[in-house]
């Protein structure tokens, strides 16, 4: 369920007046100083005011994130909502050294807060108690997990009975973007439109990345559950969790005449927020 290095599809907020200047960064550097932009600056802002909008703050809670990946949002999380804790949790292990690195080159902070911490969990168990967490978030995750229903039902077991979930997704499988591969392909509905063999031909002849990076790119791709809007309401169904609020993200798009027959609905809802209760 880590988190990919993909684009959350808004505009990043800009950060604090004393970031570092950009002048003279290298490429990698510029699109690594982007993502950081995108997660602390935007993503994690965006998760307080999805709650905020509904007059709930997070501040003296405890938060958990499912999917945490490189842990930026969580930074973002810990130092701006005023959570008592912030936990993220990734089948993959965070890196709290190169994250530090990136807070303090991105001028945000001198040391990872104490009120910020990660565990590495398995891919159908998360490793704490029953009843420990007032709010758990999740970001760009869910489409890549194997199996949501048990992932769902440890979410409801470590929530506490007042606890509510925020869940997003950006680009839901079946949208335009939803290969997970513009850093390779720019066309939409590749996924629809080719067959798997010839995207990953067109991939790997990808000149932009490094070979390596081309495979860690059909990795994702193989990995998606393609899971759709209305899998996602009947898997949280099934592990006793109900939708409360529900916000979709869509845009204007071209229905190439191939798709015309296709659920208008999931080519047009390229991504979903929503906050989620018990019962």
């Amino acid at each position: 369920m880590t988190r990919q290095l993909e684009s959350v599809g808004t505009e990043p907020t800009p950060l604090a007046a004393r970031r570092p200047p950009e002048a003279g960064l290298s490429t990698a550097d510029r699109e690594t100083s982007a993502w950081f932009a995108e997660h602390y600056g935007d993503a994690a802002d965006q998760i307080i005011s999805f709650f905020e909008n509904d007059g709930i703050s997070m501040a003296g809670h405890d938060i958990a994130d499912v999917g945490c990946g490189d842990g930026i949002i969580d930074l973002g999380l810990a130092l701006k909502s005023g959570a008592r804790s912030v936990v993220g949790f990734d089948i993959a292990p965070t890196d709290p050294d190169w994250l530090l690195r990136r807070a303090k080159d991105e001028g945000v902070a001198d040391q990872l807060p104490d009120n910020l911490e990660f565990r590495t969990c398995e891919p159908r168990r998360l490793p704490a108690d029953d009843d420990s967490f007032d709010f758990v978030v999740t970001w760009s995750a869910f489409e890549h997990i194997e199996d949501p229903v048990a992932v769902l039902r440890e979410i409801r077991r470590i929530l506490r009975p007042h606890g509510i979930l925020f869940l997003q997704i950006w680009p839901l499988y079946h949208s335009e973007h939803g290969a997970h591969l513009w850093q390779c392909i720019p066309d939409h509905f590749v996924h629809h439109l080719r067959s798997d063999d010839e995207i990953k031909r067109a991939v790997r002849a990808c000149t932009k990345h490094s070979p390596e990076q081309a495979e860690e790119f059909l990795e994702v791709f193989d990995e998606l559950n393609r899971v759709t809007l209305d899998d996602l309401q009947r898997a949280m169904l099934a592990a006793g969790i109900r939708v409360a609020k529900l916000e979709l993200q869509s845009e204007s798009i071209q229905i190439p005449p191939e798709l015309a027959r296709r659920s208008l609905t999931q080519l047009g809802i390229s991504g979903v927020k929503l906050l989620a209760v018990l019962g």
